[in-house]
């Protein structure tokens, strides 16, 4: 607890040394850039900006789409349009805001109350989505280990480890579905069985009652939509695919000889980092870092790939960030809903 403590007594002191640490690294980087060689990468960069512009797009659309799986019957009240929007306008939130993913899910849950839509099931659809997102996550995660540890590396010394390591972890991820989806509403007993031995402060009656509700709702949606379920979890899988296609159509629009499971590697690497630094708005510096480590891992140490490899993505980051803000003006004219940054 002293620790915690300390962490917020001096978290913006901790976030602006781990800031500038990172930023050396990136600016030694970049010293070592062949600009003439950048330039010849640069002329690309217009066909290879609408590539990875299609492929984000596929990205954010798969996961709306299960999303909207999702919200069961009550996916009827909104549009997919609506729902992507409102959406992308929440994840947007959670990349810049330094309240991170309580802000952009509150945001959501608001929206979409707003079009009729129950908030105990949005609450539940937004739960089940992060989860089988991290869980899909987690699973490509694993993957790119081996490949990294025993295919890339050509070291199968160890692979009866990494394999029992896999299962394992799998194992531990459909017990913990199992857990979450339990009719007994075994996850929302452990909850309050915690507040009550640790005395937590924010775990309040009402949060309390909405684990407990989002357990039921979450558990009565697989019971009744297992295929809904099992697509939904698919769908998710190809978010995180298609965000490691932005690499894919990087590497080989300059010329580079990798495999799509290079690319996927690389993609699930990057949002590891991208985790470790969700309280530095933006992910400045941290993903750019994150980007050399995990181009290296699969043999890229080409500086001026990872400098056009960061620029696109940040270029992405950018244009999705304005249009975020035009969906932001929509739906505050159609909902009379005025948005916040804090």
């Amino acid at each position: 607890m002293k620790f915690i403590t300390f962490l917020k007594k001096y978290k913006k002191q901790i976030v602006a040394i781990l800031l500038v640490f990172v930023l050396i690294l990136v600016g030694r980087f970049i010293s070592n850039v062949d600009f003439r060689q950048l330039g010849n990468y640069l002329k690309q960069m217009p066909g290879m900006f609408v590539g990875v512009l299609a492929a984000s797009l596929l990205a954010y659309a798969s996961s709306t789409v299960a999303w909207k799986l999702m919200l069961g019957e009550e996916s009827k009240k909104i549009g997919f349009l609506n729902l992507f929007m409102i959406k992308h306008v929440g994840e947007i939130l959670t990349t810049f805001n330094p309240t991170g993913i309580i802000a952009g899910e509150g945001i959501k849950t608001v929206y979409l109350h707003k079009r009729g839509v129950d908030t105990s099931y949005s609450l539940s659809s937004i739960a089940m989505i992060r989860i089988l997102l991290l869980i899909s996550g987690v699973f490509l995660a694993l993957i790119s280990v081996v490949y990294l540890l025993v295919v890339k590396a050509g070291d199968s010394s160890n692979l009866l480890n990494i394999i029992i390591t896999v299962v394992l972890i799998a194992v531990l991820i459909y017990f913990f579905m199992v857990y979450l989806l339990n009719p007994k509403l075994s996850f929302g007993k452990t909850v309050e069985y915690i507040s009550k031995k640790k005395n937590w402060s924010f775990l309040t009656d009402k949060v309390i009652s909405s684990v407990y509700n989002i357990n039921k709702i979450s558990s009565d949606f697989f019971v009744a939509n297992k295929v809904r379920f099992i697509i939904s979890f698919l769908l998710c899988s190809l978010h995180w695919i298609f965000l490691a296609v932005e690499f894919y159509i990087i590497f080989k629009i300059l010329g580079l000889n990798v495999a799509m499971i290079d690319a996927i590697a690389v993609q699930m690497g990057v949002i590891f980092f991208i985790t470790l630094g969700a309280f530095i708005p933006g992910q400045i510096g941290v993903e750019e870092y994150g980007n050399k480590v995990m181009l290296a891992a699969i043999g890229i140490k080409s500086n001026e790939v990872w400098f056009v490899a960061t620029l696109m993505r940040r270029a992405r980051l950018v244009f999705w960030l304005l249009v975020a803000g035009i969906f932001m003006l929509i739906i505050s004219k159609t909902t009379n809903m005025k948005f916040k940054s804090s």
